[in-house]
């Protein structure tokens, strides 16, 4: 079996976005290299903007027939946030 590769996006999204609508999004956008796709923490409160909340997920990424470069997964992952940005207003925590 091949290795897979983990990367934990830590977002920060407008109240009024639903998990279930940025797991779509990170369904859709991530295509098939996509394993598993896993909620991991909420917050809100100190540090997060009003009418915002954090969200962590755990993205693992893995390909059947051989090890995925560090570059393929950056690009997905960009392209990933991007969507999001785009679609949800959801934007990268970088803090």
């Amino acid at each position: 079996m091949t290795p897979r590769v983990q990367v934990d996006l830590a977002l920060l999204a407008p109240a009024s976005v639903t998990a279930a609508q940025i797991d779509t999004v990170i369904r859709r956008d991530s295509g098939e290299l996509l394993e598993s796709l896993l909620l991991f923490d909420e917050f809100t409160g100190q540090g997060i903007p009003d009418g915002s909340r954090s969200l962590a997920w755990a993205l693992t990424f893995r390909h059947p027939e051989r090890t995925l470069k560090d570059k393929e997964v950056q690009d997905i992952t960009e392209k990933v946030v991007k969507a999001l940005e785009g679609e949800l207003g959801v934007r990268q925590r970088t803090a």
